[in-house]
């Protein structure tokens, strides 16, 4: 526009120089075009003008322009557009002498501004265009936003409802005023057992699929919800006409109105049944183990076998809260009569008269007894079971229902256990039956324990007692043994150590009688005197050795010394006892120090023994110890045997150490008052 403006003026008028600019009002710039060369400087003039005062204020001619290079001089016009060229300037030379005429001025002013109404025409119909196509672009954004939330909607209502009916929840609206059912979403029916492609059902026909216990209940609380404008929740079943029972949760809340009235009520229902089944699963569980953590605390409580099965009985009877839980023994369909080992009743209900009664085996008890052997666990006797409970025995106890199994000990013959439920014919569970088939294996396991513990302590206490009279006969023993040891000496001493005194003494006396011519006769009878002396002192030595006289007279400490001072190794002796003590404890201390100190002497090449006696706390102690070459074996050679018989005969103890180049300790420990 700016160009053919230019060019119309140069061409039409005619004129040297044109110069056009149009501007926007009120943005800074705009589109310039120049034709001709007749006024170079203008440019420069131009700013010039705008940098004095910013502005064009008019119109301004001027007179005199050099800028063609020749000697006519150019005039000049500057016309702006619009207020203070807001619209833009347009600018004209000229080398006619009247230029610019009225006419050049009027015409060059009306092009200017009809050239500035089309540029704003055109840049009007160019915003317009721009608004149009942005208005059409934000409509065509605005379409594909909406078609995209629709379809995100959409998706959202299938995973919505793919979601409800995974998580089996469904939702439904009532009317607030009538309570009537306007919505019910596809899962929320199938709920009920409704086809949601039937239609909404209505509030009764939902009504009626509850479960006939808890229909008055759930009706009671919507109906008060209603009246009331109230949240709404409870628990309750529903059996539809095609489907299993299950069970369901509700939450009925009210929606209110901007105005505060009620609009509606929203219900959101949840299938529970697989929550319902795994709680009560657990708390079959938790049933299971804490009935099994009784049993085992009554099995663990006592070692005694009647304390244990009484316990257990105790135990099972409150556990399945039946009517008389009982032990019989043997489980055997081929003898007389059975016995009742265990018994617990309700105190309503007899008994079988008491524990240890015994019980004919008819043929009823038979068949039953047969029936519980040829299985591993329980076996029922109730109203849905083919099996029928033993006449005789039902009217006798006024059983009702049994359930009975075999428990079979390693150690002892099968044991029938059961339960008898008495007030009415009671259907035994599975988890019951499952609880009292590992009581049974529980209870097998501990009848094995304690009847092994039972045999053992019987067979503990025939040891005990043939150890006991074992000890006691070896104690007769070293006791008559010593007796005899000391009647022996006491008939030496008294009888042939006196008559080989009395026949030196006499040898003595006759020696002396013989002339002294008679020196042969003499040298014989004193030869005769010294064997008679040597026999009476190998006597005396073997008297020693049977019993001491010394220890019968003076007690231990002067026979202990008595014994270091003839022995050939040196004996050092500490003794801690000053009183008397039992005369078998004294005479097992001689003894074993004798044997010790005869054995080093022998055999251990040592050069001191160290003997040591001390008596407290009702035990004589006694240590032996030699610094010699060792090596003393007690399972050889009789001498240490010896010794360890006559320890242990007085319920004492004897420890032999003799490493092999220490020398030898031995340390013994007898005790007081049982000697």
């Amino acid at each position: 526009m700016v160009a053919g403006l230019a060019d119309t003026l140069i061409g039409f008028l005619p004129l040297n120089f044109v110069f056009v600019r149009l501007c926007v009002p009120g943005i800074a710039g705009g589109v310039d075009a120049t034709r001709g060369g007749a006024w170079k400087t203008f440019p420069e003039w131009l700013e010039s003008r705008l940098a004095e005062s910013g502005r064009l204020p008019g119109k301004e001619i001027v007179p005199d322009i050099d800028g063609g290079g020749g000697d006519q001089p150019f005039r000049g016009v500057v016309l702006p557009i619009g207020v203070n060229a807001e619209g833009g300037v347009v600018a004209a030379a000229c080398d006619r002498i009247d230029f610019p005429t009225e006419v050049d001025q009027l015409l060059l002013s009306l092009a200017a501004n009809h050239a500035a109404a089309a540029f704003q025409s055109a840049r009007l119909i160019h915003e317009r265009t721009l608004a149009e196509d942005e208005l059409r672009q934000a409509q065509n954004e605005l379409e594909r936003k909406v078609a995209e939330r629709t379809a995100e909607l959409h998706r959202s209502e299938a995973y919505l409802s793919e979601a409800l009916r995974l998580t089996h929840t469904g939702i439904a609206a009532l009317d607030g005023a009538t309570g009537e059912v306007i919505h019910s979403s596809d899962e929320h029916s199938r709920l009920y057992g409704f086809d949601p492609e039937q239609g909404v059902p209505s509030l009764e026909e939902f009504r009626r699929r509850v479960h006939s216990r808890d229909r008055a209940g759930w009706s009671e609380a919507l109906g008060r919800g209603f009246s009331e404008a109230a949240h709404v929740e409870g628990e309750f079943r529903v059996l539809p006409p095609q489907g299993p029972l299950k069970h369901l949760r509700a939450i009925v809340h009210p929606v209110f109105t901007a105005s505060g009235e009620l609009d509606e009520f929203v219900a959101t229902v949840v299938d529970v049944t697989e929550r319902k089944r795994v709680e009560e699963d657990q708390r079959a569980q938790l049933w299971f183990l804490e009935s099994l953590d009784g049993v085992d605390r009554a099995i663990q409580r006592t070692s005694d076998l009647e304390e244990m099965l009484s316990g257990v009985l105790d135990v099972v009877l409150e556990t399945f809260g039946c009517d008389r839980a009982w032990l019989v023994h043997p489980c055997d369909p081929d003898v007389g009569s059975h016995r009742v080992r265990m018994e617990r009743t309700r105190p309503q209900y007899v008994g079988a008269s008491g524990v240890g009664v015994d019980i004919p085996n008819d043929p009823g008890v038979a068949g039953v007894l047969r029936s519980v052997l040829a299985t591993s666990g329980p076996v029922r006797f109730d109203p849905e079971s083919d099996r029928g409970l033993p006449r005789q025995q039902a009217e006798r106890f006024d059983v009702k229902s049994m359930i009975a199994m075999a428990v079979q000990p390693k150690v002892d013959a099968p044991y029938l256990f059961g339960l008898h439920q008495c007030s009415h014919p009671r259907v035994w569970k599975p988890r019951e039956e499952r609880l009292l088939h590992e009581i049974g294996r529980r209870l097998a396991d501990a009848l094995d324990t304690l009847l092994i513990l039972r045999d053992l302590r019987e067979s503990e206490r025939k040891l005990e007692a043939s150890r006991a009279e074992l000890a006691a006969s070896r104690a007769r023993i070293v006791t008559a043994a010593d007796e005899t040891r000391r009647q022996i000496e006491r008939d030496l001493h008294d009888g042939v150590q006196q008559r080989l005194v009395s026949l030196a003494l006499t040898q003595r006396t006759a020696e002396a009688t013989v002339p002294p011519e008679l020196r042969e006769l003499r040298a014989q009878l004193s030869r005769v005197v010294d064997g008679l002396a040597e026999a009476l002192e190998e006597l005396q030595e073997i008297s020693r050795g049977i019993h001491p006289a010394i220890l019968t007279q003076g007690g231990l400490a002067p026979a202990l010394r008595t014994l270091a001072r003839r022995s050939t190794v040196p004996v050092e002796l500490e003794l801690g006892v000053e009183v008397p003590l039992p005369g078998p404890v004294e005479v097992a201390v001689y003894y074993v120090v004798s044997e010790a100190v005869t054995n080093t002497a022998k055999h251990a090449h040592a050069s001191a023994v160290r003997v040591a006696v001390e008596a407290r706390d009702g035990v004589l102690e006694l240590s032996i110890r030699d610094d010699g070459s060792g090596g003393a074996d007690p399972t050889r050679g009789s001498g240490l045997i010896g010794l360890t018989d006559r320890v242990d005969a007085l319920g004492g103890t004897i420890d032999v150490v003799s490493p092999v180049g220490q020398g030898t300790m031995l340390h013994i420990k007898l005790p007081l008052d049982e000697a």
